[in-house]
């Protein structure tokens, strides 16, 4: 009997293979918050297709560095690269016109009637409007008037649009109470239709909610805090732990040959400027930097600004490149900082800031980072008003309640832009 033998899988192949890993690794990451139909219904193709591109070539990327030995051609991997980002978008787009077909011959499994107040009828009607390919219809919107929200009248209205369209999912987008919550859910289960009761009009502007809930409570947080997660803290640290130890390693001793070298010429003195910032939860720790400031130039608390005396030359060059920004590698070594995160401040500044925005102390609930969403957005360099701290604050407070693996690789990708656009400013 002969044994038929296979042919190992051509490099061609295997490339296919790794970009799928990659591809569906992310799709993986993203549904598991229900976010990746959302998004891409909601206008945000090219937010997601970044997304899948970076994961895709790093897999490729890590697959590789781990089988160095395993040849593959230059030439193959620039264009599979090159390509992956219009074959998606136009992937999504077909995708999308496929669903839509689907979603008008099919009939939707999920039927909505929402109830809300006039004000919100518009803005919840266009919601809806072009959910029917994620096989969502909505029978109806009771829109209350402010004097008939009696609770007999407002039962009343609810039995009749509850009989005529007969929903599966009723979403609740009034102001309620526990007694009354369980009115309405035994209304409408009385009915086969399930109860969902919006937030909004509970909390209002005041943040994005979490729902957790520690047996007997459940606690609607007004912050989100993915970082709380141990499994999200260590995906964090492994991406900090890959990025930082090869740049320790294999720049660092690199750039510190040739910043030494300009030391001696322009400035001799230490090579590295350590201050005390504050990290996560307000710990203290030392922060490392090239110096590009003369030694004994005055109170440190000052900060630099665009041809400060202070700088010597060549340090101007360093802060623009943002090389004299290197050397926190080591504390995010050390573990005091992370590759991304809310950029670290002295303790009088945080005092300062903190004064003109009621929300700075929220930066501390994660470690501070060597980039971060507040720096790719522009919010960089001296602090100059009110407005400016508010700007970077907000940032920085997103960036704590949105955490994602994607997010933290998105502004990685940023900052290089940033870096070697030569057009960012000293943080």
């Amino acid at each position: 009997m002969s044994i038929m033998a296979f042919a190992p899988p051509s490099k061609d192949g295997v490339l296919l293979a790794l970009g799928i890993i990659g591809l569906l690794f992310h799709m993986l990451l993203r549904e598991r918050d229900g976010q990746y139909m959302f998004q891409i219904i909601s206008g945000h193709k090219l937010r997601v297709c970044a997304g899948q591109v970076l994961f895709m070539v790093l897999t490729l990327f890590v697959y590789l560095g781990l089988w160095r030995n395993y040849d593959v051609s230059r030439k193959m991997l620039l264009l599979f690269i090159t390509m992956m980002g219009p074959a998606l978008w136009l992937g999504k787009l077909l995708f999308m016109k496929f669903l839509r077909a689907l979603g008008a011959r099919l009939q939707p499994r999920l039927r909505i009637l929402a109830v809300c107040d006039e004000a919100s009828e518009t803005a919840t009607r266009q919601w809806f409007a072009n959910k029917a390919m994620l096989g969502i219809h909505l029978c109806d919107v009771l829109a209350v008037e402010n004097d008939a929200r009696h609770e007999s009248f407002l039962e009343h209205q609810l039995e009749q649009a509850l009989n005529q369209g007969r929903p599966n999912l009723l979403i609740w987008r009034l102001p309620t109470d526990a007694a009354r919550t369980e009115k309405i859910r035994l209304i409408a289960e009385s009915h086969g239709t399930h109860l969902a009761v919006d937030l909004e009009p509970i909390v209002g502007e005041m943040g994005t909610v979490q729902l957790t809930e520690y047996l007997p409570m459940k606690l609607v947080s007004l912050h989100k805090h993915p970082l709380v997660s141990p499994a999200h803290r260590f995906l964090k640290r492994v991406l900090d732990i890959s990025i930082s130890l090869p740049v320790v390693v294999l720049v660092l001793p690199f750039l510190c040959v040739g910043v030494w070298i300009l030391h001696r010429i322009y400035s001799p003195g230490p090579l590295f400027f350590k201050q005390s910032r504050s990290g996560a939860d307000g710990q203290m720790f030392k922060i490392f930097k090239f110096r590009t400031m003369t030694v004994n130039h005055g109170r440190e608390s000052v900060q630099a600004r665009a041809n400060d005396s202070r700088i010597f030359t060549g340090g101007g060059l360093m802060r623009k490149l943002s090389i004299d920004e290197m050397p926190q590698f080591l504390n995010v070594l050390l573990g005091d900082m992370s590759v991304v995160g809310p950029r670290p401040h002295m303790a009088e500044h945080d005092v300062l800031f903190a004064m003109e925005c009621s929300q700075y102390a929220l930066r501390h609930t994660v470690k501070p980072g060597v980039t971060g969403l507040a720096q790719v957005r522009g919010h960089r360099g001296p602090v100059d008003d009110a407005s400016e701290i508010k700007h970077r604050v907000t940032s920085d407070i997103e960036y704590c309640q949105n955490w994602s693996f994607y997010l933290d690789l998105a502004i990685i990708a940023r900052t290089f832009l940033h870096v070697f656009s030569f057009h960012a400013k000293s943080c």
